[in-house]
């Protein structure tokens, strides 16, 4: 003998039911989604004054440097961080280059 389970099936009712539920979560959702604050993006990271920065800290570094630190940089302190690191070892290779070579 075999048994079996039959599954009973939904009335039409039962599945409008369902998927009204399933929409009205979704819109829920959708309005938490677009009430949350938005984070920085990739695109913010290319601004005007960051692109500056960054020709700065490549033919200026003291003064990209300055321009990291100042109070109008968007620059976050990780950021401010790992670009004055990257300067430092950038000034030293420059002056080893321009004193050995």
């Amino acid at each position: 003998m075999s048994s079996r389970i039959s599954k009973k099936k939904k009335s039409l009712a039962e599945k409008e039911a369902e998927k009204a539920e399933i929409r009205e979560r979704n819109r829920q959702l959708s309005d938490q989604l677009a009430a949350m604050p938005r984070t920085g993006g990739m695109l913010e990271r290319f601004t005007k004054w960051r692109m500056i920065t960054y020709v700065c800290i490549i033919c200026l570094p003291p003064y990209g440097l300055y321009r990291i630190w100042s109070k109008e940089s968007t620059f976050t302190l990780p950021e401010r961080t790992v670009w004055t690191f990257i300067i430092i070892v950038y000034v030293m290779q420059l002056s080893r280059a321009f004193l050995f070579s």
